[in-house]
Parts: structure tokens; sequence; C-alpha cells
């Protein structure tokens, strides 16, 4: 069994310092919880949340890939022993392009994967200081095969479809989902965890920002879609635990992705490099 703690936090706006005090203390309550986390997992734009003006001014927030916030990160990670997806950030990376990514990271506080939003909000204008990401890699770990998305992501089925083409065990997704949209938010995360036979473990805020309000109800999803854990709309620490061979179990029931017939689909995305066994 893999055991997760959804940190979800309320986020105070532009208040880094105050965000960082915050989550330590929450880290360190969610290492006292029985069974111990392996995995700890935190929102979307944690340290400092966003707004449409944030986006075009965005050069005054980025921080370098080394920055305090992925910093903060690798040390909880490597003091506490646990394995972390950061949430994201507003990353100025080394080839001089800014994009909302995530991290993962390991017990020894080392970056072994990353993810940059694919999917940007163009009508809140978050596409004007970022670029999209391109990559969408599946990561070996002792705790399984592990993909990333950051909020937006969840509406494209195309690329939790990618993941599981791509052998995936459990889809990670860090989040700002906001109220009233909850129903989407838990609608989407469901459907993406049946129609994939995987795992769905999605970390998102609660609280309010210049935008709105955030919905909360970070979730844990089994291949069924049946919900393993669910928060409320406040802040808390919402944890559960995964065993990754249902994953197998149900796509030995019900045989999907060789029942799949992709040439037919006539969208290239949909175009495996290799079927699931």
């Amino acid at each position: 069994m893999t055991n997760f703690a959804l940190l979800q936090t309320d986020i105070e706006f532009c208040n880094p310092e105050a965000n960082f005090s915050h989550v330590r203390s929450m880290f360190a309550e969610a290492m006292k919880k029985t069974p111990r986390p392996d995995v700890v997992v935190l929102p979307e734009d944690w340290a400092s949340g966003f707004s449409d003006e944030m986006f075009r001014h965005m050069e005054k927030y980025a921080e370098p890939e080394d920055g305090p916030t992925v910093t903060m990160c690798k040390g909880l990670a490597r003091e506490y022993k646990v394995w972390l997806v950061a949430g994201s950030a507003s990353i100025l990376h080394r080839d001089g392009k800014m994009r909302n990514t995530t991290y993962l990271i390991d017990r020894e506080g080392e970056i072994v994967g990353d993810y940059s939003k694919m999917h940007l909000y163009s009508d809140m204008d978050e596409d004007v200081p970022f670029e999209h990401g391109d990559k969408i890699e599946v990561y070996d770990t002792e705790l399984g095969r592990l993909g990333m998305m950051i909020c937006y992501d969840i509406r494209f089925c195309e690329l939790s479809r990618t993941y599981a083409l791509k052998k995936a065990d459990v889809l990670v997704v860090a989040s700002d989902f906001p109220n009233p949209r909850v129903n989407h938010w838990r609608t989407l995360l469901m459907a993406r965890a049946i129609e994939n036979q995987m795992f769905v473990v999605a970390c998102n805020r609660v609280g309010s920002s210049p935008m709105g309000t955030y919905c909360g109800h970070s979730i844990i999803i089994d291949p069924w879609g049946d919900v393993i854990a669910e928060g409320s709309d406040g802040e808390e620490i919402v944890t559960g635990s995964i065993d990754y061979t249902k994953t197998r179990e149900v796509r030995d029931l019900i045989h999907m992705f060789r029942d799949r017939q992709p040439h037919l689909y006539g969208d290239t995305l949909l175009r495996p490099q290799a079927q699931l066994p």
C-alpha cells in the first residue's frame, strides 16, 4: 500500500513567507498521521496564489528553478524522508521561458521528475506569461508509475489517455480549482480514473483570492471510479491509501486498451506508441 497526504491549504495571496510557514506546519502535522504518508501532495501555486493581474506581470513573481519554493520542498522531502509532488510554482526555466511547473521529489530531496502545465487557461490570460508545457513523462518510482497534471489539464482527456498508454498507475493532480464548479472537478476526475483504469490523486486549495473562491474537495479515486478519500471545502489534510495491484486487476477484467481502435479516431494524440498488455 502507498499512503498519500494531500495538503488542502488556504493560500495567503502574494505572501510566500506566510504560506511557507503554514505549509511547514501542515507538513509536520501530516507526518503524524497513521499510517504515515509515503507521498505528500501540494496544490497549484501554493506559495503565492495567482490572479489575472499577476499573469500580466508574472516576471515580478516567477522564481528560478533553484528558487525558494522548490528549495523548501526539497528540504521538506529530505527532512521527513517522504516523496513530494510539489504543487506548482511559476518557474523561470534555464531556457529563459516561464512555465507553471510541478516537481516530483524523492525521499532524499532530489528532483526526479517535473511537469509543466500543458493546457493554459486563455480565458484568464494564463497563456500570456507562460509557455505551454510539452513533456508528458511517466516516472518509475518505488511507489509505482506516476504521471502529473495541473488544474485545467483535467478537462483534456487526451492528456490522461496518453499517460495511461504510457502505463501510468496513478495520475497526481495539483490544482486551484474554483467555486462554483466543484461538480465539474469531481466528475472530471472520476472520468479520468474510470476511462483510463488508473488511480487519480488530486490536491486542491481552499480559501479566496482576487479571482474568487476555491472549492477544495481534494480526492483520491480508484480505477473503478470509487472514492477512497475526499476533503470538504475547508482547510484540512486528506489522507488515503492505494494498492497499485488494483490497476492491473481492473485492466485485466475489462480490456479497454486491447479493444481500442485508434486508427479510426483521426487524432494523432490518440495513436499509441504501444498498447497496454
